[in-house]
């Protein structure tokens, strides 16, 4: 079973836990209905991509602890206390964490906590989570990073304590530099076993080598949607939680977020869940092909 979590920036009294729906056009965890002006924001897109991939694979559908947090901290400090004392107990295979504010203590206490559950869990970190795994030196305890090469820039960069801070030289990356910058984050022990860059050319590595690059179909308007690098942190974490091999899995997502956003006719003005309506055919075309 897969446990994704994260905040929205809503008003939210308490911490909603349970099962995700996805009807297409709104999302449910347990009894809370997402309001629909989120759902153009990262983690409903995550959220909907694990959905439809484990849906359209027969797989157990995704439970999600999502909290309201506007940047002053408590439903992040719920999410936290949720994943260190409770999470366990629902036996996930894989949790991903997702947007969260990085705060040290209430983070550092969630990670040594999965080591005490029955069955540690996969884990997985994108966006803020990467940052605060970086902060507190725990990128070696998660097993799957999920960045844009923005975001493989600062975990190669040793001194850089936030991506804003990234020396110049790293931040502005081309193609040809994200092998190079996978073996840097991975000997400065800010990388996981797996890797999964983001891009115009994907780059699946392990242990800081680079062992597949995606770059087919070519969509250049896919950099212009938001939400699409979310999509494939959801895709990546379904099937994962599902049983599949990390390496594949990986491949599965990438390449199916690719077909979505081929099969959509995809644009710059396309918006992400246009291409989410299209995953679940997706994933089931590539997956059987990787």
């Amino acid at each position: 079973m897969l446990l994704l979590s994260g905040t929205l920036p809503f008003e939210l009294d308490s911490l909603a836990v349970g099962r995700v729906g996805f009807d297409g056009a709104s999302i449910t965890v347990g009894d809370v209905r997402v309001p629909a002006r989120f759902m153009t924001i990262g983690a409903t897109a995550m959220i909907a991509a694990a959905h439809e991939t484990a849906r359209a694979l027969g797989m157990e559908l995704p439970t999600c602890v999502l909290a309201g947090d506007r940047g002053e901290g408590r439903g992040s400090r719920q999410v936290y206390r949720f994943l260190a004392e409770e999470a366990g107990s629902l036996g996930p295979s894989a949790v991903t964490v997702h947007y969260v504010l990085p705060l040290r203590n209430e983070f550092m206490e969630f990670v040594e906590m999965a080591d005490y559950w029955t069955r540690r869990p996969f884990l997985i970190a994108d966006a803020g989570a990467m940052l605060i795994a970086k902060a507190t030196r725990l990128c070696k305890r998660f097993d799957l990073f999920t960045p844009d090469a923005g975001e493989i820039a600062f975990l190669a960069d040793p001194d850089a304590g936030h991506p804003a801070y990234v020396k110049a030289s790293l931040f502005e990356v081309d193609t040809t530099q994200v092998p190079e910058l996978i073996a840097k984050a991975q000997a400065a022990g800010n990388a996981p076993e797996y890797l999964l860059v983001k891009g115009p050319v994907d780059f699946v590595a392990r242990n800081g080598k680079v062992l597949q690059t995606v770059s087919q179909p070519n969509l250049p308007a896919m950099e212009a949607v938001g939400g699409t690098g979310d999509t494939v942190t959801g895709m990546v974490s379904a099937l994962i939680g599902g049983g599949v091999e990390p390496l594949r899995a990986c491949l599965a997502a990438l390449r199916a977020n690719r077909l979505a956003g081929q099969l959509c006719h995809l644009t710059p003005a396309t918006g992400v869940f246009e291409i989410v309506g299209h995953i679940g055919e997706a994933v089931k075309s590539t997956i059987d092909s990787t």
